[in-house]
């Protein structure tokens, strides 16, 4: 990055920068609690999408011993060949379904022995489905029957049953667990997105108000340095750069010019100090500004030397009568410390139509102060 020498744009740089940063961090840290939170969310759902297989397993158990028991005892009641097919095909989806059951909770150390000998349950009743299905085919009803009415008597089915109860109890008990953990989950995603986006807010907000108040101070800074790069620090009027800069904004308009420099400055240096010469051109500088139109520059051009650049014309008479207001005005007693002092002022002007160049109308006023300045002096002898 280019070096800054404004100190306070330095500032705002580095604010960019940081901010810059911190919302990449946020960004980044945002997507991996969001990541990790969607990924633990998913992972419950998982869970209780298999909880629910298991389940829908279980009953498809039941569901298929039935259908078989109710084959069988129509076939009973009523033989015919369908009875038995369907007694067979209950009795092969029971099986495939006890063996896909005990897969599905092989995650499960609790419930695996559970579903072994839910199995192996009902590898016995479906075995004697099938059995019974021959029986029916070769012997008749009536053997069928025999062998049906003892297996009624002793309920056979009772432990498959007992088994069958006991793995849905656990497992809806899991589902409930986990359910609940889903329930975390989701609010866990809910909760880290608001906080992340609330922290991302509360950041850019005060990113950017601590940015407007540093790019307002920038503003103020620049101000016064733009201020301060036109104007002389002692008196408070326009130094040499913003006087030719308005020179060259009146360019081709009628312009006067006043030029002057103080007398008697030196002695005041001289037997009061540079601090009394500082309250002398200050005061000057006062004394020029309330002169001034609008439009009007009055200027510092060097030590005691000064500069008045009036917008417009006026004739010759009407300059003169300013002349002469300026100078009443600049030979007034200053207070300084210790009393006051007096100095005067060899004012030269020069007036433009607009076709006289600046520099040429602050040469004749210059000129004319100078020989101001020195019927002054020859002036100065004959009244002592």
């Amino acid at each position: 990055m280019p070096t800054v020498s404004n100190p306070l744009l330095r500032r705002i740089a580095r604010v960019l920068q940081l901010s810059q940063a911190v919302a990449l961090v946020l960004v980044i840290g945002a997507a991996g609690v969001l990541v990790d939170s969607a990924r633990r969310y998913g992972d419950a759902n998982d869970l209780v999408a298999h909880t629910h297989e298991v389940l829908d397993q279980l009953n498809q158990l039941r569901a298929g011993l039935l259908r078989g028991g109710v084959a069988l005892r129509n076939f009973v009641l009523v033989p015919q060949s369908e009875a038995l097919q369907r007694l067979r095909g209950a009795a092969v989806d029971a099986r495939q379904t006890a063996d896909k059951l005990e897969m599905l909770v092989q995650d499960n150390p609790t419930q695996v022995g559970v579903a072994t000998e839910v199995r192996s349950e009902t590898l016995e009743i479906t075995g004697w489905y099938l059995a019974s299905a021959v029986i029916g085919e070769r012997d008749g009803v009536e053997s069928l029957r025999n062998g049906l009415d003892a297996r009624i008597t002793s309920d056979s089915s009772k432990r498959l049953r007992q088994l069958l109860d006991t793995m849905e109890g656990a497992e809806r008990s899991l589902l409930a667990a986990r359910q609940a953990g889903q329930e975390r989950g989701l609010e866990s995603v809910k909760r880290s997105a608001l906080v992340l986006a609330a922290l991302f807010i509360a950041f850019t907000l005060g990113t950017f108000v601590y940015a407007s108040r540093l790019v307002r101070a920038s503003d103020r800074d620049m101000t016064h340095l733009a201020t301060t790069a036109d104007t002389d620090q002692l008196t408070g009027l326009a130094n040499r750069r913003s006087l030719e800069r308005r020179a060259r904004e009146l360019a081709g308009q009628p312009i006067s010019v006043l030029v002057f420099d103080l007398d008697d400055f030196k002695p005041v240096n001289d037997r009061h100090g540079h601090a009394a010469g500082d309250a002398v051109l200050r005061a000057v500088g006062q004394r020029l500004r309330a002169q001034c139109r609008d439009g009007d520059v009055a200027a510092r051009v060097g030590g005691d030397e000064f500069v008045l650049l009036l917008a417009g014309a006026p004739d010759e008479f009407r300059l003169a009568q300013i002349r002469q207001r300026l100078l009443q005005a600049l030979i007034e007693p200053i207070a300084i410390e210790g009393g006051t002092v007096s100095v005067g002022a060899s004012i030269g002007y020069a007036v433009g139509d607009g076709g006289t160049r600046y520099e040429r109308l602050l040469e004749a006023a210059d000129d004319m102060s100078y020989e101001e300045k020195k019927r002054r002096k020859l002036r100065a002898p004959l009244r002592a």
